[in-house]
This record gives C-alpha cells, sequence and structure tokens, in this order.
C-alpha cells in the first residue's frame, strides 16, 4: 500500500463515527453541563459536585494519566444544522479547561487554558479553513454558503476530544504535499537510506554516559532510535540533544502526548536559565502567553550583557587521554607477557639493588611454564648450573644422538689447531685469519706478500702495471675492429708500404697504380678511407708490443698475467684496506710455511663455528675446548631428561647463567621486566589508585565547569544573533547583497508584527499566524525549541515549518498517525521510549482499525540504539524483576550506600469478597497512614484495582483521605491501570486478588488478563528508587501455569517475591569489593572493570553522588 493510501485510511479511523463525542453531538445533561453564567478567558468560575462533573472529572484525569491529554472544556454557543441527511448539534467554539477539585467545600473550580476556537469537527464538516473572532462573524459566513442553521447562546462543560479533528485536518495536509520527506517515507518502508551528515555542537549541558554518549554520535549521520527502560537517563540524552542543536544554532522539536513528559526536559533547561528559547506547548496555549514568553526573551536579551561566548571543551581531551592510559593498562602483553596487574599480582618482592639486570629474559607466562620444569629436574637430582645451559636445544627425536656425533667431530678437529685457541672468540679471530691467508693465494700458489703490504713499492709498481695493461687492452680491442675490413693480416712492412703508396700524390706513376689496385683485392673499403684504416692497423701493431712489454714486467714482480690472477691480486689488495691493520701486519711477517698452516685450518675452524652456531649458545670468553669436553661428559645425563631440557626457553637459560638458583632467577626475571617497562613508560609505572582518583576528580570538574559555560555559551551566541539581526536592520542597503537586503526587509517587517503583539492587551495573533508571518525568523532565534504534544504540533505549526531536529519522548505512547506530521517537518529524528511499556490509547476507534505506536514502527526501519545504565533504583533488586523478565538482564543499576530492605514482603490470609481484601485494605491503609506523619512524603500507593485502592482509602481518616487526594501532593495513588511514568522512593502495593471465602482462587485479575496486560507488571516493578513494599495474600505455589502473558508473569513475581535477593557485592560485579558500614567501595582493576573511560568517570561520579567513598586498586 503507498504512503498516501495508507494516510487515507488512518484518516477514515479517525472519522469513525460516535455519537458521544460532544463536537458531534452535545446533549445537556447527558454529556455536557451548562453554566448559566458562561465562562471567560482570565476568569475562574465554581460549580457544585455532581454526578456529570464528577464523572467529567474522573474521565479528564484517567485521560491525563493514560495518554497525557486534557480533555476536559468548554463550549461556546451551539449550533443546530442538517447535512447529508445527518443532523448536528455541537459547540461552535471550543477551549480546554483546567479543573481543580475542591474537598473542602466539594466544588470544582474552573478556568479556562487556552483561547477559543473554531470546532475542529464543524471546519471539517463545513470545509472552513479561517478562524473568526466573533460569533456574527460565523453566522454571517454560514449565510453565504447558504447553510440552513441554528444558533443558540450559552456555554457548555464537557469532556471534548478535539485532537482526532486536528489531527485528520494534518493528514489531509501531508496527502497535498507533492512529496513526501524522505524521513516519513523511511517510517514508512518506502524512503532511501540517505540522511546526510548533521552538526551537532561538542558541549554537553549534563553528564552523559558511554550510552547516552553514542546517541549523539550515531546521530550525526541517521536517524535513531533511542530505546531507554526506566532510570536509564533518557530524559539527559534529551536535555543534551536540545543543548547541542541551541550550540550549533539550529531549532528542534520535541513531542510527547503527556505533559510531564515536556515538563521534565523544560525543567531541565529551566535549571539552567535555558528555558527562555523554550515554547512550552502541550494542548493548551493561550495566543497572549506564547507573545508573552516571545517578549521576555526579547527583553532579556535587550537587557543581558553579552559574554565572550568561548568554550574550551578540556574535560574530552582528559577524557581521552584517561582512555589511552586503560587501553595500556588492558594491554594483555604490557609486561613481560602479562597485564599491569597480573605483573603487579604475581612479581615477588624486590629489592632493586641487589638484583641483576638482564636484557635477555623469557616472557613471563614462559618463566613459569619453564620454572615447573626446572624444579621438576632439581628435585630428580639434575644439576640446574650445567653445561646443558649453553646447549641450544631442539625437540627433534635424534637431537642428543647428531649433537654427539658432531661433538666427537669438532673435539677430534680441535687437535688439529694451535693449543693457543681457547675461546670462541679465539675461534672466530682465527677463522677471519685464514680467510685472509686465503686469499693470499691463488689455484694453491702462495702470491709474494709484498703485493699486499699497504704502500709498498712493489704494490705501487704491480697496480700501475696493471692499470697500465688494462688501458692498452681496451684501445687494442677499439682499433682490433679495423681488421674486419681486411682479408689480409699484414705485415708491418707492408703496412708501411701501403701507406706510403697511399699518400703519394704522383698519379701517373705505374707501380703506384699497381699497387693501389692490388690493395683494393683485400678490403671492402674505398681508397680514400683506406688509408686512415691502415694506419689503425698500425697502431694496433704497436698496442701488441706494448701489452707484451707490460706483461713482461709484471712477471718480473712474481705473478702471471692471467686476467683471472690478476684480478683476484686487485680485489684483495682493496679488501686488506678494510682489515685491521695489526692483523694484517701480523700476517705478513708470517713465513709461507706458517701461511699455509693458517690457510689449512680453515676447514677445522668452520666445522667448529658451524657446530658452535648451530649447537651451542657460548660467550665470547667462553673456554670452548672446556665446554665441549663438558657437555660430552653431561651426555648420559641430557639424554635422560631430553624432553624437559628441550622445554626450557633460550632466554630462560641466559638467566639461569647470571644466577645460582630458580629464586634468583625469578627475581631477575620479574625486576628485568619491570626495568624495561618503567623505561618505556615512566609515568605508567608511576600508576596507582591515587593518581587514577585525582585524574577522575579533574575530569568530573572539568565537566560540571564546562557543563554551566556551555549554558552561557548558547545564551551569548544567541543574543550575538539577536545582536547581528539588529545590526542589519540598522545597515545602509548599498552596503547590502541582494539576499541581506531581502532577509533585513523580512525582520523589519517581522520584528514590527512582533512589537505590536508585545504592546496588545488582547486580540492576540495565534501561534500559527506568526509562523506564517514576517516574524518567523524572529521566532526561530527567540524560540528555537518547541515543546509540543503532536495535537498542538498538528493545530498550530504550519506543515511547511522545519527543523533541524524532532524528537519523540515516550514514543510507545504515540500512534504513528498522530507522528506524521511531525516527522515530515524534521530534518533528522531521535525516537525515544520503551518498548516494554504501555501502548497508546486509541479513542473513537475500532479495534480493526488501530495503527502501531511510533516506537514499534520506526524500530523495524532505524537504527537501535539502548541505554542501560539505570540511575533510579537504589537496590539493584527494586529494578530486578523487570531486568530480568523484560530487559534480559542488560540494565546496570548504581546502588547507594544505605541498603536497608529494599523489597518488603508482607503476606496476609486475606480473602477476595467483593472484589476487594479488606484485610490487606486496613494493613495498608496503617502504612499510609505512617508515611503520611512523615515530612518528607514520598511515596506511591498502587493497588491491582480500583475496588481496592477504594477500600484502602476508606480505611483511612477522613483528614487522610483528604490529604491523600491532594492533587499537588509529591506521592501518588493508582490503580495498576492508570501507573505510568510515575516515580517515588518507597512503592506500596496491594494485590488484593487473593481466594474468596470458600478458598477457590479463580486467577481474574482484570487488566492483566488483557492484552499487554503482563506490561503493567514491568511498569509497576520499575516506579521504586528506595523500596517496595508489596502486601499479598497468596503465594506462587497459588497459581497454575498460564498461557496468558499477563497471568503467568504474575506468577513468576510472586516467584520473585519469594527469592533471597543479591547482596550488594553481587550486584556490583566481581572486581568491586565494599563495606556498608564504612562507606567505603573499592574498584580492582579498574581497566577491565569498565569499558570505556567515560564508563570509569560514570560510574565513580554517580557512586560518590550515592554516598560512597570510592577508590581504585590499578
Amino acid at each position: 500500500m503507498e504512503i498516501k493510501e495508507q494516510i487515507a485510511v488512518w484518516k477514515e479511523a479517525l472519522l469513525s463515527p460516535n455519537q458521544n463525542d460532544v463536537l458531534v453531538n452535545l446533549v445537556e445533561d447527558k454529556n455536557a453541563v451548562a453554566t448559566d453564567n458562561g465562562i471567560s478567558t482570565d476568569e475562574k468560575i465554581a460549580l457544585p459536585e455532581d454526578r456529570l462533573l464528577n464523572t467529567f472529572f474522573k474521565k479528564h484525569k484517567e485521560s491525563i494519566k493514560e495518554s497525557g491529554t486534557p480533555i476536559f472544556g468548554a463550549g461556546q454557543n451551539l449550533i443546530e444544522f442538517s447535512l447529508d441527511q445527518n443532523k448536528y448539534v455541537c459547540p461552535v467554539f471550543v477551549a480546554g479547561c483546567n479543573i481543580k477539585k475542591n474537598r473542602f467545600n466539594k466544588t470544582y473550580e474552573i478556568e479556562i487554558s487556552e483561547d477559543f476556537y473554531l470546532n475542529p469537527f464543524l471546519a471539517k464538516t463545513l470545509e472552513i479553513d479561517q478562524e473568526f473572532e466573533e460569533i456574527a462573524d460565523f453566522e454571517a459566513f454560514l449565510n453565504e454558503k447558504g447553510l440552513s442553521f441554528e444558533i443558540r447562546n450559552g456555554t457548555w462543560l464537557a469532556n471534548f476530544h478535539p485532537h482526532r479533528f486536528v489531527l485528520l485536518k494534518e493528514l489531509e495536509q501531508l496527502q497535498e504535499q507533492k512529496t513526501l520527506s524522505n524521513n516519513l517515507s523511511q517510517l514508512l518502508g518506502e524512503g532511501d537510506d540517505s540522511n546526510g551528515s548533521m552538526e551537532l555542537h561538542e558541549g554537553l549541558l549534563f553528564d552523559a554516559d558511554e550510552d547516552q554518549l553514542s546517541v549523539f554520535e550515531k546521530l550525526k549521520n541517521e536517524n535513531l532510535v533511542v530505546q531507554g527502560p526506566p532510570g536509564t537517563g533518557k530524559s539527559q540524552v534529551i536535555g543534551n540533544l536540545l543543548g547541542k542543536v541551541l550550540g550549533a544554532e539550529k531549532q528542534a522539536l520535541l513531542v510527547a502526548e503527556k505533559r510531564v513528559a515536556l515538563e521534565v526536559i523544560y525543567d531541565k533547561l529551566r535549571s539552567l536559565g535555558l528555558h527562555q528559547f523554550c515554547l512550552l506547548y502541550h494542548h493548551e496555549l493561550k495566543s497572549k502567553d506564547f507573545i508573552r514568553s516571545l517578549k521576555s526573551t526579547w527583553q532579556l536579551f535587550e537587557k543581558r550583557k553579552k559574554g565572550s561566548a568561548i568554550l574550551n571543551l578540556n574535560a574530552k581531551l582528559q577524557i581521552d587521554g584517561l582512555e589511552l592510559t586503560l587501553n595500556r593498562l588492558r594491554q594483555a602483553d604490557l609486561i613481560g607477557g602479562l597485564s599491569f596487574t597480573e605483573f603487579n599480582e604475581k612479581k615477588p618482592t624486590l629489592n632493586p639493588k641487589e638484583i641483576e639486570f638482564v636484557t635477555d629474559v623469557p616472557p613471563i607466562p614462559v618463566w613459569e611454564t619453564n620454572k615447573k620444569q626446572l624444579s621438576k629436574l632439581k628435585e630428580g637430582g639434575f644439576e640446574i648450573q650445567g653445561a646443558w645451559l649453553k646447549i641450544k636445544f631442539k625437540n627433534e627425536l635424534d637431537f642428543i644422538h647428531s649433537l654427539e656425533k658432531r661433538l666427537k667431530e669438532v673435539l677430534k678437529e680441535f687437535q688439529k689447531l694451535s693449543e693457543n685457541i681457547v675461546t670462541i672468540e679465539d675461534v672466530e679471530s682465527e677463522i677471519r685469519k685464514s680467510g685472509l691467508v686465503s686469499l693470499f693465494f691463488y689455484d694453491d700458489l702462495l702470491i709474494p706478500t709484498h703485493l699486499f703490504t699497504p704502500d709498498h713499492k712493489q704494490q705501487k709498481r704491480f697496480l700501475k702495471l696493471t692499470n697500465q695493461l688494462t688501458t692498452l687492452k681496451e684501445k687494442f680491442e677499439t682499433l682490433e675492429q679495423e681488421k674486419k675490413h681486411w682479408k689480409k693480416n699484414f705485415s708491418l712492412s707492408e703496412l708501411e708500404e701501403y701507406i706510403s703508396v697511399l699518400a703519394s700524390t704522383n698519379r701517373f706513376n705505374l707501380r703506384t697504380k699497381l699497387k693501389r689496385r692490388k690493395l683494393l683485392k683485400f678490403t671492402d673499403l674505398n681508397l680514400s678511407d683506406a688509408k686512415s684504416a691502415l694506419e689503425n692497423l698500425m697502431a694496433c701493431k704497436d698496442l701488441e708490443r706494448q701489452i707484451i712489454t707490460t706483461k713482461e714486467k709484471l712477471r718480473e714482480l712474481g705473478v702471471s698475467t692471467e686476467d683471472n690472477e690478476l684480478n683476484h691480486i686487485q680485489f684483495v689488495i682493496r679488501k686488506i684496506k678494510q682489515t685491521d691493520e695489526n692483523v694484517l701486519k701480523s700476517l705478513l711477517k708470517c713465513s709461507k710455511q706458517e701461511l699455509v698452516q693458517l690457510k689449512n685450518e680453515s676447514t677445522a675452524l668452520q666445522l667448529i663455528s658451524s657446530f658452535v652456531n648451530r649447537f651451542l649458545e657460548l660467550d665470547q670468553k667462553d673456554d670452548v675446548r672446556k665446554q665441549l669436553f663438558e657437555i660430552k661428559e653431561a651426555i648420559p645425563e641430557l639424554t635422560a631428561n631430553f624432553t624437559r631440557l628441550s622445554a626450557i626457553s633460550p632466554q630462560t637459560k641466559n638467566v639461569l647463567r647470571h644466577t645460582h638458583n630458580i629464586e634468583n632467577a625469578e627475581a631477575i626475571v620479574y625486576h628485568s621486566h619491570w626495568k624495561k617497562f618503567t623505561g618505556y613508560f615512566p609515568e605508567l609505572a608511576k600508576f596507582g589508585g591515587e593518581q587514577l582518583t585525582t585524574k577522575v576528580e579533574n575530569i568530573i570538574s572539568l565537566q560540571k565547569g564546562e557543563q554551566s559555560s556551555f549554558a552561557d555559551y548558547i545564551m551569548d551566541t544567541i543574543q550575538a544573533r539577536f545582536e547581528t539581526y539588529h545590526e542589519l536592520l540598522q545597515t545602509p542597503a548599498r552596503k547590502l547583497s541582494e539576499s541581506d537586503k531581502a532577509l533585513k526587509k523580512q525582520l523589519r517587517k517581522g520584528k514590527s508584527i512582533l512589537v505590536k503583539a508585545f504592546g496588545k492587551t488582547r486580540n492576540f495573533p495565534s501561534v500559527r499566524d506568526l509562523l506564517q508571518s514576517e516574524a518567523a525568523p524572529w521566532i526561530k532565534l527567540l524560540h528555537p525549541l518547541f515543546l509540543c504534544s503532536p495535537y498542538s504540533v498538528a493545530r498550530s505549526l504550519p506543515i511547511t515549518t522545519k527543523f533541524d531536529l524532532v524528537i519523540f519522548d515516550e514514543a510507545s505512547q504515540i500512534p504513528l498517525p498522530h507522528a506524521l506530521g511531525s516527522v515530515h517537518r524534521g530534518e533528522r529524528i531521535v525516537i525515544a521510549g520503551d518498548q516494554q511499556q504501555m501502548a497508546p490509547q486509541f479513542y473513537f476507534q475500532k479495534k480493526s482499525t488501530q495503527s502501531s505506536d511510533l516506537l514499534h514502527q520506526a524500530s523495524f526501519y532505524w537504527k537501535n540504539t539502548m541505554l542501560t545504565n539505570h540511575y533510579r533504583s537504589e537496590n539493584a533488586d527494586l529494578i530486578a524483576f523487570s531486568n530480568r523478565y523484560f530487559y534480559q538482564n542488560k540494565l546496570k543499576p548504581y546502588p547507594s550506600f544505605k541498603q536497608n530492605q529494599a523489597i518488603e514482603v508482607i503476606q496476609t490470609d486475606g480473602t477476595f469478597v467483593d472484589r476487594k481484601n479488606d484485610k490487606e485494605a486496613k494493613i495498608v491503609s496503617d502504612i499510609i497512614t505512617e508515611e503520611l506523619k512523615k515530612s518528607e512524603k514520598d511515596f506511591g500507593l498502587v493497588a491491582f484495582s480500583q475496588t481496592q485502592l477504594t477500600a484502602i482509602i476508606d480505611n483511612l481518616s477522613a483528614d487522610h483521605q483528604n490529604q491523600l487526594l491532594e492533587e499537588e501532593a509529591d506521592y501518588f495513588v493508582q490503580s495498576l491501570e492508570n501507573v505510568q511514568g510515575d516515580q517515588c522512593n518507597h512503592l506500596i502495593i496491594s494485590m488484593g486478588y487473593a481466594p474468596n471465602e470458600e478458598g477457590d482462587f479463580h486467577m481474574r485479575f482484570g487488566p492483566l488478563n488483557q492484552e499487554q496486560g503482563h506490561r503493567r507488571l514491568n511498569v509497576l516493578m520499575s516506579r521504586a528508587k528506595s523500596k517496595i513494599t508489596f502486601v499479598r495474600s497468596v503465594k506462587a505455589e497459588d497459581f497454575s501455569i498460564s498461557d496468558n502473558d499477563g497471568v503467568e508473569l504474575l506468577r513468576k513475581l510472586m516467584l520473585f517475591l519469594e527469592e533471597e535477593h543479591n547482596d550488594l557485592e553481587q550486584q556490583l560485579g566481581d572486581h568491586i569489593t565494599l563495606d556498608a558500614s564504612s562507606k567505603k567501595l573499592t574498584v580492582r582493576q579498574p581497566q577491565n572493570t569498565f569499558d570505556s573511560s567515560v564508563g570509569l568517570v560514570n560510574f565513580y561520579n554517580v557512586m560518590v553522588s550515592r554516598g560512597w567513598d570510592v577508590g581504585f586498586l590499578v
């Protein structure tokens, strides 16, 4: 179904006929009460109680409680007319009224809460799109249309429901739009996923935990559904979002069905002085109150001295720095393969002055494994300090065999070497010498050593001759190319003769001609090129002679003239320039026999070196011969303990070579790792609980300061825009761009409209009229935040009005069609609510036409994020039932140090007679009496039925009854079906239901048996902050398992009440220990207890505010 077709279906549902609707059919003394003298704006009247007014009052209060919708109002002038064979008697003008019961003189005090406006049913039915200030204007309009009607003057009081007609008009406006917003299309399953980015200010007005911060981050790129279970700080999120909107100089709309939800946010902003920028418009708003609100903000800016509008957000930098520290502390292998906490828990007592530092030590987990093997070796009598420490064990079956075999070969080779070769350093030195000496030989023949003596005259002569030889050969190779042009190899004399002939200038000499002709037979060149070619051949002959001479000189130096040998000698000469001068001198002094011996030792030395590199770990000064003999002697023991020895790491063996026992080795391992850690992270090494506490308290202090500064920044920013507007009005047109000229014109006209309205005492322009006028830019500046119900949005905000952000609070209470207009008006949408709360109430709709709630719909199309930190309950037991059965135990409570019995169960043997339980009623009334005696009365009373609630109240004295039912009281008194949104310190519950006098328990629980009845238990069990007193006359064993969700969950509630609940430490988790008597709470391993630095700071802040002395053990 297309969107506009779906809207048409919702329109029809709203138009469902109902004869009880006073807007359609007013019947005096049946659904309305006439007033003798009428009622006007700013007037309060008092009427005595009667049956109808009592009914109106009760239904009005229930409507406010269930849906946030006030329905009591006044109708002015009745019109009677017929249309399409239907007869109507309805009020012409309607207005909402406040009604308050005065229990002392048994009257109702009534006053108008908004301006009278045209009955929306008439506007819809008669197609009227204008307002009328006087009844005469209305009559003239109808006469012009030709309608037959009668008007009766008077005022009637009743419960009106104008909201559906106002919402109906908004749906029609949506249908008339050429295109609907992409957000609305997305919500209804047809839009694309593109949302674009949204800029929000980084400042915060209130504390925010990690869940709440994630909301702000995600919102930058997409619409969002915020699932906010009871007490998780949903209002904090909304308050901060509105602050971010104000800081970014944007506009926002907050929508909620209940006034109390809007008031909570308004009051939060009021605490910072930012309510000046809000329009709180639930269902009732007088035009004069709107004008006064705008005027108040205008005058504030005229009187207020603007600040610097500079905001420093250093807390975020500190939070990020703390996060880096925590991440480092969380690193699993931070110190020697252990985390910071593990290392400090395991490390022995160390005295750094007495412990050696070793660079190459094993990771601690490796050491712990090796230590077990070493202990078993020691128990078996194996000598820990032995030759085996020098062996590079490999976990190969034939390792010891290979070691032994190669060891014999090496020992045999050692016998060929000088006795002076002792250490591995000696071996390596001899290898270097042997390698260098081997270069003195070519084809096993010793090259004259004076050629390798630096600066020796023979070396210089050799280098000179080899360079000459190279040059001659290069020239010869170039000239030799000329031979390819000749078929004959000429002798020197022939060349001279032919060159002479070609040089002759006598053309007529016969001999010359014959010689030239003969020469042409030997070449492919012409005679002009032949002369130079022959001269090149002559030069080639000369080069051959010089090359022969140079080679003879080289032979005189004792070397051959083979290119390879000459190149080898040149290479050696270059090589020895990089050799140690002393080593070279000592070698050059050696006799031929000694040099030959050194060369021949090379094989043995290489074999020894290879063996050492493969099998041993020796220091340069180690006695190789001694080590080899010791290993030879230890072969049997090595074989017997091979498995354990091969498991020991090289680093562990390295440590053991520095000490004599396992205990000292362990101290070296821990000390060396700590030394490295302190070198890499000197500040972190000093980090402890006190330092962490200081950091956290500094962050909290910065946050508090920045929250206050952000409020001032917002005031300054908006005031700066106010002043900019006025500066624009004073700027000559010649200095303005075309767009600024247009804005200036609009601002001038808009200011004139507002100033005129500010001066009025009556006939104020409506919200809608002002928003559609040139005053709109000023209104957006003065009141960038609108806090409204869906009804007030539909009634007063033009469909073209746009907001950068639209937020819905308690969205599970908002029927989807009621939200469409607000969604259409928003560039970015936040849907906040709790799916486990009660669904909305639908008036004048059949069940088959009822739509889903907004939260349910949005959760399918937009990303969901859940708030999980629960701040309401001071004891985790108070939220435990809801947490278990509704929130998958995702809620994290923050208990107070005052841990009295959180859930008190009073078991009675009461009976259920005449739909009430008198015994329970008496017990509960006694509890209420004691509560009313207290100076601070913060409690709630909930009975499972209205009858039981009445029985409780009837047990109270008359004074206490009046006191209990005061409208302005801080406590609440409700039946189960009316509980929604209330909270209190002490919740008192009377179940009432029990076996009857015959002992039969029928398990009929009123609203609990109905659809979604189980959610009422969630609402009930999530209201208390400090204590629940549950009075009952049945136990879980009295219930049978039911397929009704509400009944079955009630049985589980009975089981829950019979459980032994967690002690305080179990509520907080494994890493937290506490002493409630001293209020001391210690967090061990905070880096592992909290997922983020934000969570850690938030925990500290909340728990300190709840009376705990919080400390950390890092």
